[in-house]
């Protein structure tokens, strides 16, 4: 039984021990996805991704290419994967969110129009797909 125990307690520390090695060095993923007016005003919508397979986010839209780079810089971000559903048409960007989802634009735009909808899950769902397969000018997030 003493066997026993000592293998688990070095199996268990033998990968923890991997785990940790294979996590050093590790570094966010930051995206960003360019939007311009016909003025030629540009818009972002970026993202920044952590953790071992990328499940932590933050999203902004934001004037600022560079807002975002880092988890310091995560003031007015909206935290959680895949937080809307967006559509850039005719100078307006529709952003389509779940009720649990309050965004809020600080930046202000001259040539931009920014339209927050608030859909019920069904609807949230088929944006989704739509924007998935690219339908109708649907996008997921960066």
């Amino acid at each position: 039984m003493v066997q026993v125990n000592r293998n688990f307690l070095f199996y268990v520390a033998l990968s923890t021990k991997l785990l940790i090695i294979g996590c050093e060095g590790v570094e966010d993923t930051y995206r960003k996805k360019e939007l311009i007016s016909s003025k030629g005003e540009k818009l972002y919508i970026n993202t920044l991704n952590w953790g071992v397979t990328d499940d932590y986010q933050f999203t902004i839209v934001t004037k600022d290419m560079n807002k975002l780079k880092s988890r310091s810089d995560t003031l007015d971000a909206i935290k959680g994967l895949e937080p809307f559903i967006y559509k850039f048409s005719g100078d307006t960007l529709f952003l389509y969110a779940s009720k649990e989802i309050k965004i809020a634009v600080q930046d202000s735009f001259q040539t931009i129009k920014i339209i927050c909808d608030q859909v019920d899950h069904s609807n949230y769902m088929n944006l989704t797909y739509k924007a998935g397969q690219g339908v109708e000018g649907y996008q997921l997030v960066p």
